[in-house]
């Protein structure tokens, strides 16, 4: 998973030079993989937790029936400057993990350069 999670991570920043953060990681344990940051603020360790935690509630109500849908495919959230985007890999065992600013790039470009390299 380490080479993979890392070819996912340059793949990324390849194609997304300006982005704040990316990470991958382990939906199970919460463990980052391969992370890249462009300072000390964005931290991936403080965020994997949430992160795994909300993509298994969001399972469970899918499984539950608590809303119709499908599978998970994605999950955004918009902020004021920037938005997260979190995309499931692996059938659910890890999700890669996507913080932009909005004046960067187009939500639409993101998720189709995320649904590219992170499957």
């Amino acid at each position: 998973m380490g080479k993979r999670s890392k070819q996912v991570i340059e793949g990324l920043l390849e194609e997304l030079p300006d982005l704040l953060m990316a990470c991958v990681v382990n939906a199970q344990s919460g463990r980052v993989v391969a992370s890249y940051t462009v300072s000390n603020a964005y931290n991936p360790n403080q965020i994997s937790l949430r992160n795994a935690k909300l993509l298994h509630v969001m399972d469970d109500a899918l499984a539950a029936k608590a809303w119709i849908g499908g599978p998970l495919t994605d999950f955004v959230v918009m902020l004021e400057d920037q938005f997260h985007y979190l995309r499931p890999m692996n059938e659910g065992k890890w999700y890669c993990f996507l913080a932009v600013r909005i004046t960067d790039v187009n939500l639409g470009i993101a998720k189709e350069i995320m649904r590219r390299h992170a499957i």
